[in-house]
């Protein structure tokens, strides 16, 4: 039986040759995948181009996921000459590659005809080729934040005393604050007044919040991230508070949004 020919079109992997070769002995696995493949310098562009597929952002879900966006989006950034920015609504944050740093936001096909630096190309690659990859604070500030750890969701006082509140336990830990502070009476008063003297659903956790200035750090769904609830200003301890909690997690893009 003669020799069968196999074409690669996988133009990702590290041992793809032009016009469908490949530079290495193939191995197929039982499943019938090959292998052989080892990431290229051209797999981290094509997950970029794949993130953004035909909206203009990425969402930092898909980041968390496959750690390798980083390393990609500081090859796209570098390689075409881009900005970066990010956004957060609750506890969705999305990344967005700009044309410079302060154009607007750019999909696939915005970037591809931008052009790419011919010069920042070829170095990038030469590094690859000899095994120097995008160091981690390169990839970090490519990301737009740094590797968090979790921290306990709480109660914040004005005065900048934090009190731990766990998921799923935020009422009851409102009731504790206010039988230790001795607001029990005055919240009672607060709930008749709040309906001309009848009974109503306004919590402990509502009093907190309207009348003695606390802000919660929460989630409703219990995890994927923060969410600072606050019914009045926030003061300048509890910004403070708020900003090192968030830099203590090496989340700066959380943190700065305290500053001031």
């Amino acid at each position: 039986m003669g020799k069968r020919k196999i074409t690669c079109n996988n133009n990702s992997c590290k041992h793809y040759i032009s016009g469908g070769g490949c530079d290495t002995c193939i191995t197929i696995t039982a499943s019938g995948r090959c292998g052989s493949f080892e990431k290229g310098f051209q797999y981290y562009f094509h997950i970029v181009w794949d993130a953004l597929e035909n909206k203009n952002y990425i969402d930092m879900v898909e980041v968390q996921q496959n750690p390798d966006l980083r390393i990609g989006m500081y090859y796209v950034m570098d390689c075409y000459g881009l900005g970066f920015s990010e956004m957060e609504w609750g506890t969705c944050r999305i990344l967005m590659l700009k044309n410079g740093e302060k154009g607007k936001p750019l999909k696939y096909k915005d970037i591809i005809e931008k052009g790419i630096d011919e010069e920042k190309f070829r170095k990038n690659l030469d590094d690859f080729m000899n095994g120097i990859m995008p160091n981690q604070k390169a990839e970090q500030e490519a990301a737009g934040q740094q590797e968090t750890e979790s921290k306990e969701f709480g109660w914040l006082s004005p005065a900048g005393e934090f009190t731990e509140s766990p998921f799923g336990c935020h009422e009851e830990s409102a009731e504790e604050i206010c039988e230790k502070k001795g607001f029990d009476d005055e919240y009672r008063k607060w709930r008749k007044e709040r309906t001309g003297g009848g009974d109503c659903l306004y919590l402990k956790r509502d009093f907190l919040s309207m009348v003695k200035g606390y802000c919660l750090i929460h989630n409703p769904s219990g995890y994927g991230g923060y969410i600072v609830t606050n019914m009045k200003n926030l003061t300048k301890k509890q910004k403070d508070f708020l900003y090192g909690y968030f830099m203590d997690m090496g989340d700066r893009f959380k943190a700065e949004q305290f500053v001031g």
